[in-house]
C-alpha cells in the first residue's frame, strides 16, 4: 500500500479543532456517509507481434467513507481493492509476465483518496491530502478513471467561486499516485506539480477556460514542461442544434528537460444533435518536430486518440487525429461508433487508422453493463491491435 499517513489524517479533527465538543465530533462521525462500488472487467487483448494474446480478469472494489462538517472542515477516505479473478494471462507492469500484451491493473489495496477539506461561505474551498482532480475534459490533468487503479494527486487544492459563473483553481502536488501501482517502479512519480485553472460560463451557451501547468518531474525529466492554453464550448441558442469545442495550447521545456522545445495543440470538434442521433467531427493536434512533441503525461489519454491506446506518448513527430463519432441513443442502450485517422505532425507519415465501438446499458440505478471494441489498423507506427472489454459496475 503506498505510503500515506491516514492516521494522521484521522487524528487532524482533535488538532485542528481543540476547542470542540466531543458530541461535535460524534455528530458528524454518525452524519458520515459510506458508499461501496464494484467492477468487473474482462479486457483481451490482440497485438500483431511475438506478445501472447492478454486476457484480463479483474475486480475492483471501493469503498468511500465522506464525514459532515465540522466547523466548515470536513474528511474524505476511499480505499480500493483491485483483483484477479483466474489466472494472470496478461503483463500488469508489475506481475513479471512480459510475454503477455499489457493490460495496466495490477492487482492490491490501495488508499485512493485521503484529505482533509475545509470550506467557508464566501465560496471558498481548501483540500490537503490525496486527491482526484479532473480540469475540464481531462486533456491535460484527469483521474484516468478508466483503469482499475485511478490516477490520484498528493498535495494542497485551493478553489473559490467569485460568483455564479466564475471559479478559479490553484493547485500544488508533490506526488503523482498513478495507474500501475499501488506497487513497483512506475507506481508513483514525485516532483512538484503546479496547476492552475479559471473557469467563466459567458451565459448559458457559452464557456471559456484558462488553464496552466507547470510540471517538474523528478525523476522523468523528459515530461517537464510548462504547459498554458485556453478551451472554448459554445453552442446555438436557437435554431439547428449545433455545438463546438476550441482548445489552444502552447507547451515549452522547463526545468530539468533534457531538450529545448516549444510545441502547439489545438483541437476543434464539431458536434449536431438531431433527435437521438448526435453526429462529430473533429481534429487534435500534438506537434512534434522528430526530437519532441507535445506531451500530456497527467491526462485521462485513453479518453483521447482513440480506445486502443495506442498514442499515450506522443511521437516525436507529433500527432494530427481526425475523426467522425456516432452516438445514438436508445430507450436505454446508448451506443458510439468512432473512425480516427493518425498521421504526423511533421514529414507527412500516415501512423495508421483505428474504428471504436461502445454499448452500455444500465440495467437499474445500480448496475450497468458496457461493451467497447478498438481495432486499430497500423501503417508505419505501432502494429495491428485488437481490443475488447466488458464491465459491469455496480453501485451498493
Amino acid at each position: 500500500m503506498k505510503a500515506l499517513p491516514v492516521v494522521v489524517l484521522s487524528a487532524l479533527p482533535l488538532s485542528v479543532f481543540p476547542t470542540l465538543a466531543a458530541n461535535e465530533l460524534s455528530s458528524a462521525l454518525a452524519q458520515s456517509s459510506v458508499s461501496a462500488q464494484v467492477r468487473y472487467r474482462l479486457e483481451a487483448v490482440d497485438q500483431d507481434n511475438t506478445l501472447e494474446d492478454a486476457f484480463a480478469s479483474t475486480l475492483r472494489s471501493r469503498l468511500t467513507v465522506n464525514s459532515s462538517k465540522v466547523s466548515g472542515f470536513s474528511a474524505l477516505l476511499q480505499v480500493d481493492n483491485v483483483s484477479v479473478l483466474g489466472g494472470e494471462r496478461f503483463n500488469s507492469t508489475v506481475n513479471g509476465n512480459t510475454a503477455y500484451s499489457v493490460v495496466a491493473d495490477p492487482k492490491g489495496t490501495d488508499i485512493n483518496q485521503a484529505l482533509l477539506r475545509y470550506q467557508n461561505d464566501n465560496g471558498t474551498s481548501f483540500s490537503a491530502g490525496r486527491q482526484l482532480v479532473n480540469h475540464t475534459n481531462q486533456r491535460f490533468l484527469g483521474g484516468v478513471s478508466w483503469r482499475q487503479n485511478e490516477q490520484t494527486l498528493d498535495g494542497y487544492r485551493l478553489q473559490h467561486t467569485f460568483s455564479d459563473n466564475i471559479n478559479a483553481e490553484l493547485g500544488h502536488f508533490y506526488n503523482v499516485n498513478r495507474v500501475f501501482g499501488p506497487k513497483g517502479a512506475a507506481a508513483d512519480q514525485q516532483g512538484s506539480f503546479n496547476t492552475a485553472l479559471l473557469l467563466w460560463q459567458l451565459n448559458p451557451a457559452h464557456q471559456l477556460a484558462a488553464f496552466g501547468y507547470d510540471f517538474d518531474f523528478a525523476n522523468w525529466a523528459t515530461r517537464s514542461s510548462r504547459t498554458v492554453g485556453v478551451d472554448y464550448q459554445g453552442k446555438l441558442a436557437k435554431g439547428p442544434t449545433l455545438s463546438w469545442q476550441l482548445a489552444l495550447a502552447k507547451q515549452d521545456d522547463a526545468h530539468n528537460a533534457p531538450l529545448s522545445f516549444s510545441h502547439r495543440y489545438h483541437r476543434l470538434s464539431v458536434s449536431w444533435a438531431l433527435q437521438n442521433v448526435t453526429l462529430q467531427v473533429g481534429q487534435e493536434r500534438l506537434a512534434g518536430n522528430g526530437q519532441s512533441a507535445f506531451q500530456t503525461p497527467l491526462a485521462t489519454l485513453h479518453a483521447f486518440s482513440g480506445f486502443a491506446d495506442i498514442f499515450l506518448n506522443t511521437p516525436e513527430k507529433g500527432l494530427r487525429d481526425n475523426w467522425l463519432q456516432i452516438d445514438v441513443k436508445g430507450k436505454a442502450i446508448a451506443l458510439t461508433l468512432a473512425y480516427h485517422r493518425f498521421d504526423s505532425d511533421t514529414g507527412s507519415l500516415k501512423y495508421g487508422d483505428e474504428w471504436n465501438v461502445s454499448a452500455n446499458y444500465p440495467f437499474n440505478k445500480q448496475l450497468s453493463a458496457l461493451v467497447k471494441l478498438a481495432y486499430y489498423n497500423a501503417d508505419t507506427l505501432a502494429v495491428d491491435t485488437s481490443k475488447v472489454w466488458l464491465m459491469l459496475s455496480y453501485q451498493l
